[in-house]
């Protein structure tokens, strides 16, 4: 007997196994995968709803004033400016990006440790962007005139008063986790345990405190027991309630004055704005849901003919409770690798789960029904199964290997 012989027969023989299984235990079979599912999409619910993550859109910074009201039916880009962009921003974001190299490291640093000089470092530029002001002909502008003011915080953070801002400007940094105070700051023991003591334990797919107070993704800052690199990153985020470029400006040239780098590379060529969609957006929604609809019709029709099917209505809500479960779980399971897809309705993604879906649903139950009718149901389930394990394996292998290639591709939306 060849290798590919023995294969197929240990394959066959499992498919076997399970199918007689699954058809002598019915129910526990479904209360236990249905809990399966459910584990499996409990991260979609702190995912953003379908269509409602944010989007953007970038103009030049250079002549940059907030678009009217009205702009939106202005002649000449009506091609390319979104339908959203449209009268003043509720507030600009501007980052202050910091990078520090820790060299040499020795073996008996200790990370603790050699993380405190590089994020020392975001105390002074705090009170270096608090304490500027532009001096021009018409008087001095401090940052208090143009930074956006805060008041309470909202119900769900007030336990996290001592570390955001609160009555005064938004003005965010890894400073707040020892309230600014460099004093506060010195005497901690262990720097790396207060920034992670109000991470979740549970899987998080939402930015987390660390997130917000260091600006980017608790993963690229490096500050971290693991971090090989070397590398420690953070900015200094702050929010300002109108647009004033001669202000920014003179901040940036003033802080380039006191920390020249000539490893500085940022130019500060676009704005974006970032749009976030208040609802779902069904438009978007009725191409799946259409998808859906035709592949519940097409089972429950191609069925009709089939004598031996009981209920054709209930494979078909099967069929389709299976391809959607698949769905949904994929997409929670990539929150598990760092990944948060969207679910708008142009993606082709939702629409690849049912044509494989639907594939196998289809020959898994010509093949039960093509068994001998004189052996019992569980038996009959079993015997299905087991005739089509090889080619199932087969195309279940060679799509694998085909997404594999495209990973290599290096394309985002493919990978």
């Amino acid at each position: 007997m060849t290798l590919t012989e023995k294969l197929r027969e240990r394959i066959s023989r499992a498919f076997y196994n399970h199918g007689l299984l699954c058809a002598s235990y019915p129910i526990p079979i479904i209360l236990f995968t249905g809990l399966c599912i459910l584990a499996c999409c409990y991260p979609l619910l702190k995912l953003p709803l379908p269509g409602t993550g944010p989007v953007e859109y970038s103009t030049p910074v250079k002549d940059y004033s907030p678009p009217s009201p009205d702009a939106g039916v202005q002649q000449g880009d009506l091609g390319e400016r979104p339908d959203w962009y449209v009268g003043a921003p509720v507030a600009y974001i501007q980052q202050i990006f910091v990078k520090a190299t820790v060299s040499p490291w020795q073996k008996n640093f200790l990370a603790v440790d050699v993380f405190r000089s590089p994020l020392s470092r975001v105390f002074q530029l705090v009170e270096e962007i608090r304490n500027h002001a532009l001096r021009d002909s018409s008087g001095v502008k401090s940052l208090e005139e143009v930074c956006l003011q805060v008041t309470d915080l909202l119900p769900g953070l007030k336990k996290l008063r001592s570390l955001l801002p609160e009555h005064g400007c938004l003005l965010l940094s890894p400073g707040n986790f020892w309230q600014n105070d460099r004093e506060r700051f010195n005497a901690d023991p262990d720097i790396i345990k207060t920034i992670h003591q109000h991470e979740p334990k549970t899987l998080q797919t939402s930015a987390t405190l660390k997130d917000l107070l260091f600006g980017l993704p608790g993963k690229y800052s490096g500050v971290n027991l693991y971090n090989r690199k070397r590398v420690v990153s953070y900015t200094v985020t702050l929010g300002l309630q109108r647009y004033d470029s001669r202000f920014l400006s003179s901040l940036r040239s003033r802080l380039k004055l006191l920390h020249p780098s000539p490893n500085c590379t940022l130019r500060e060529e676009n704005i974006v704005h970032v749009h976030f969609k208040e609802e779902i957006g069904i438009a978007e929604l009725i191409p799946l849901v259409t998808t859906y609809i035709i592949l519940f019709a097409y089972i429950y029709f191609s069925t009709r003919k089939i004598d031996m099917v009981k209920s054709k209505w209930g494979l078909a809500l099967a069929a389709v409770v299976t391809v959607l479960s698949s769905l949904l779980m994929s997409v929670g399971l990539c929150t598990l690798f760092g990944l948060t897809p969207t679910l708008n309705g142009g993606e082709i993604f939702p629409y690849l789960v049912v044509v494989i879906g639907l594939e196998n649903v289809l020959v898994l139950t010509k093949s039960v029904v093509s068994t001998p009718v004189d052996l019992e149901v569980k038996l009959r389930i079993a015997q299905g199964l087991s005739n089509e394990s090889w080619s199932i394996m087969k195309n279940m292998a060679t799509e694998l290997g085909i997404i594999l290639i495209g990973y290599f591709t290096l394309v985002p939306a493919i990978q």
